[in-house]
């Protein structure tokens, strides 16, 4: 109950901004990548005398800004544009040979002081990613990462070949 009280009375607090109508100008445009141009700046009496907020060439500058969304991951290179693999999803990530995909559960290596012992093993553990991480995955990687890849002792080995499930069965089914 305190903590609805307290955030109330945060939320009444003025803003420290000296111009209210950011706010509402930043709501209307939220589909707008520059929202920067439309926020009016007028002169007021709290700004300091040698404010940068009252320098007109900066003012010009920060209205004239285009942003452009920015991907981080390289779909194709810039020489041949072939296909390019995110290292991450290679790293964090393992490929079973019917297409599943596994990984470590989260946390597996931070305050590893403050664990019991049980919650330990069970970081160690592997889960599987779902029907639409496995896509996903399938996407950020290249034809090569796709492939079977045969290990010396793969500690993988029983997890390659999924013979309960009709669509990835190798052996033939013997009925008694």
């Amino acid at each position: 109950m305190f903590r609805f009280a307290i955030s109330a009375v945060r939320s009444i607090r003025p803003l420290s901004v000296p111009y209210f109508n950011i706010a509402k100008t930043l709501s209307n445009n939220t589909k707008n990548y520059v929202t920067l141009s439309n926020v009016s700046l007028s002169p007021s009496a709290s700004f300091k005398p040698n404010s940068l907020l009252q320098n007109k060439q900066i003012l010009e500058i920060s209205n004239n800004l285009n942003v452009v969304p920015v991907r981080t991951v390289t779909k194709f290179s810039l020489n041949k544009g072939k296909r390019k693999t995110v290292k991450a999803a290679v790293r964090r990530f393992f490929r079973l040979h019917w297409g599943g995909w596994i990984r470590t559960k989260v946390g597996k290596h931070k305050k590893m002081w403050k664990k019991h012992a049980s919650q330990k093993q069970r970081l160690r553990q592997h889960v599987f990613c779902n029907a639409t991480q496995n896509t996903m995955l399938d996407k950020m990687v290249t034809k090569y990462w796709k492939r079977p890849k045969h290990y010396v002792e793969d500690p993988y080995a029983p997890y390659h070949t999924r013979e309960e499930f009709g669509l990835t069965r190798r052996k033939p089914v013997v009925r008694q």
